[in-house]
C-alpha cells in the first residue's frame, strides 16, 4: 500500500511539473497556443496555414493583398469579434482602424496610417478626396478598384499552383499529386470530387472549400 501511495504521489508531481514547464499565455495563465509562424517572419504562408484547417480555408478570403501570405492585420482575431479581450487581439479590420484613430474623430491621418499595414504606403491612393485623412467609405472604396488586380493575381497564382502540381500535365490532379504537391487538401479530396472519377479538375478546386 505504501509502495502505491508513493507511486501515485509521484506521478501526480511529474505531471504538475510538466504543466509548469509549458509556456503559458501571459494573458490567461493557460498553457500558450503554438504558434503557426514556423519560419517566424511575421506572416503565415499556405503551408503553414494547412496545420490549421479552419484558417486554411478561409486562406484566399483573408489574404486581402493576394501576396499569399496572411499579416498580422489580415489575420482573424484569436478572441473573436466579441467578448472579453476582442478588440484588444483584433489588430485588423475595423478593430485596427479604431486603435489608430489616436484623437478619436473618426478619420485616420496620415501619421495614425503609419500604424496600419493594411494602409501603409497606399495613403495617398485611398485618400481620393486629397484632404489629408482616410474615411471608412474611401476604404471600401479603394479595396473595390483593386478587387479586379486581387482577382487577377489570385487567378494567376491558382493556375500556377495548378500546374506545379499537375505532375504528368493531364490537366487533372490524382489523389498521389495532391497529396504530394497540396498537402492541405488530401483530406478534403473524397469531398471535392464530386463526380467520384478519382481526379480534382480546375473546376473543382476552384468552387471547392479552399479556393
Amino acid at each position: 500500500m505504501k509502495r502505491s501511495t508513493l507511486l501515485v504521489a509521484a506521478l501526480a508531481a511529474a505531471v504538475a511539473g510538466a504543466a509548469l514547464a509549458a509556456p503559458q499565455d501571459p494573458g490567461t495563465g493557460r498553457p500558450a497556443r503554438p504558434s503557426l509562424d514556423s519560419n517566424k517572419d511575421g506572416a503565415i504562408d499556405r503551408s503553414e496555414a494547412a496545420a490549421m484547417p479552419r484558417l486554411a480555408e478561409k486562406f484566399d478570403a483573408l489574404d486581402k493583398n493576394g501576396d499569399g501570405r496572411l499579416s498580422a492585420d489580415e489575420r482573424p482575431s484569436r478572441h473573436g469579434h466579441g467578448g472579453k479581450g476582442g478588440e484588444r487581439g483584433h489588430r485588423g479590420g475595423m478593430g485596427g482602424l479604431i486603435s489608430a484613430d489616436v484623437d478619436g474623430d473618426g478619420r485616420i491621418s496620415k501619421a495614425e496610417a503609419a500604424k496600419l499595414p493594411m494602409i501603409g504606403d497606399k495613403f495617398a491612393q485611398i485618400d481620393s478626396n486629397r484632404d489629408g485623412y482616410v474615411v471608412r467609405s474611401e476604404l471600401r472604396a479603394f479595396h473595390e478598384r483593386e478587387r479586379p488586380q486581387r482577382e487577377a493575381e489570385r487567378a494567376k497564382r491558382f493556375d500556377q499552383r495548378f500546374a506545379e502540381a499537375d505532375l504528368n500535365h493531364d490537366g487533372k490532379l490524382s489523389k498521389v499529386e495532391v497529396g504530394e504537391k497540396m498537402p492541405y487538401l488530401a483530406k478534403a479530396f473524397a469531398f471535392m470530387d464530386e463526380d467520384r472519377d478519382g481526379y480534382l479538375t480546375r473546376d473543382d478546386l476552384r468552387h471547392g472549400p479552399h479556393r
